[in-house]
């Protein structure tokens, strides 16, 4: 597929008024995933409630780490409902996007100060990473952030709710869905622009994968079957789930802004 532009990548894999998350030839999840969440908002306004929107992880218990394209506007856009007119919320620590777990409401919003819509390529950062702070510590075992980026050849899991076919089309599954796969060297994920601070993760037999929507959800490693944060879902370069390799925000990375967030640090609160 032709390189597209970034601010078309991400209005492609990341459309804001429909559910996000799409895991295709995934299956249904299994073990402890008490740190996923479902970040889901309010617009009353618009007549809408408790809409999953993205994925996330609980990094700390009053933190959950997203993609900053979950909660910010895409520049000129006019279609979809406003962050403003939101009010955004997460369940934590269950299987079921609809209920079970903890749930918490979001009191602020930290988006990584780098952050740009239309950015893209080695040299231009993307920083697509955002922080979500909540009304109260919930009760769930947060996500080890990995020690170090994960790197070509890396067996990761990816996880998210969603469409489950290969047209992203519905009916949306209730259940968590994981996928297995790898990360790739960042030349194949070039048609979606990867940048610095980004890792690939490749479409097992050319047709599985997160796609339009499988936004913040996040990519997994376990060591010693410990499971470890090594990124947030993106975006992609292909129409459909899991046509191309996918984008990941690589969550180490950014491990003293995200640190330094929960410390009462971060900058560029939405």
């Amino acid at each position: 597929m032709a390189a597209l532009g970034l601010a078309s990548l991400f209005t492609a894999s990341t459309a804001t008024a429909d559910v996000q998350p799409n895991i295709v030839g995934g299956s249904e999840a299994t073990g402890n995933t008490s740190w996923m969440a479902s970040l889901q908002y309010d617009a009353p306004a618009y007549g809408i409630a408790a809409h999953h929107t993205c994925g996330a992880a609980l990094l700390f218990r009053s933190w959950v780490v997203t993609n900053a394209h979950c909660v910010t506007d895409v520049p000129g856009d006019t279609q979809h409902i406003p962050t403003s007119a939101k009010t955004f919320s997460v369940r934590v620590g269950s299987k079921d996007r609809t209920t079970g777990g903890e749930t918490a409401k979001v009191v602020r919003v930290v988006v990584h100060p780098g952050w740009q819509w239309a950015a893209g390529a080695p040299e231009n950062p993307v920083d697509d990473v955002a922080m979500l702070q909540l009304d109260h510590a919930v009760n769930m075992q947060p996500i080890q952030l990995a020690g170090h980026a994960a790197k070509p050849g890396d067996r990761v899991t990816l996880y998210g709710w969603g469409a489950d076919q290969p047209d992203g089309g519905d009916p949306l599954p209730l259940k968590l869905q994981q996928l297995s796969t790898k990360v790739l060297a960042p030349v194949k994920c070039a048609d979606a622009q990867q940048s610095v601070g980004e890792i690939c993760t490749s479409n097992p037999h050319g047709t599985d994968g997160p796609g339009g929507g499988d936004s913040g959800g996040p990519a997994v490693s376990f060591a010693h079957g410990v499971p470890q944060l090594v990124g947030t879902c993106s975006r992609g370069a292909a129409q459909y789930p899991g046509e191309a390799p996918t984008v990941y925000t690589s969550s180490p990375e950014f491990r003293e802004w995200l640190y330094g967030t929960a410390r009462g640090g971060g900058a560029s609160a939405a």
